[in-house]
């Protein structure tokens, strides 16, 4: 189910903007950022209420270590789909980043309502947990 939704998230009836998404992804993964963050610069140009190409500009922003960036393509992200829990576990990730742990804890468990079965995003949430009740005690 988990691979149905991401294929639904990454595609655009726009075949350009299909096209740029490959383009950024391959980039990405071979760890050519700026080309990757060029090609979803211009997906979120070209359809700006395509909810995944602010979301893969937030995680190369977040790669990049731009974080304040990455949150705001988030924001953005979850204006436009509010369930990605992709988007909310990313939230989290760059939370934690920033220092934030208590406030990250609340976007991880949110992305564990939506999909329970992201077991890095739970061993982060679990980890985050322990440490926030080693300070409380």
């Amino acid at each position: 189910m988990d691979q149905r939704i991401w294929l639904l998230w990454l595609h655009s009836e726009d075949g350009a903007v299909n096209r740029l998404m490959a383009q950024g992804v391959i980039a990405m993964q071979r760890g050519a950022l700026e080309q990757a963050l060029e090609r979803f610069d211009e997906i979120v140009k070209r359809a700006p209420g395509f909810a995944e190409g602010w979301n893969k500009r937030a995680t190369v922003l977040y790669m990049m270590g731009r974080h304040r960036d990455s949150v705001a393509d988030v924001q953005h992200v979850l204006s436009l789909e509010p369930r990605h829990y992709g988007a909310l576990s990313g939230l989290g990730m760059i939370l934690v980043a920033l220092g934030r742990e208590e406030d990250a804890l609340t976007w991880l468990q949110r992305a564990l309502e939506l999909n329970p079965y992201l077991d890095g995003v739970r061993r982060l949430a679990d980890q985050i947990g322990e440490r926030l009740k080693g300070k409380r005690t």
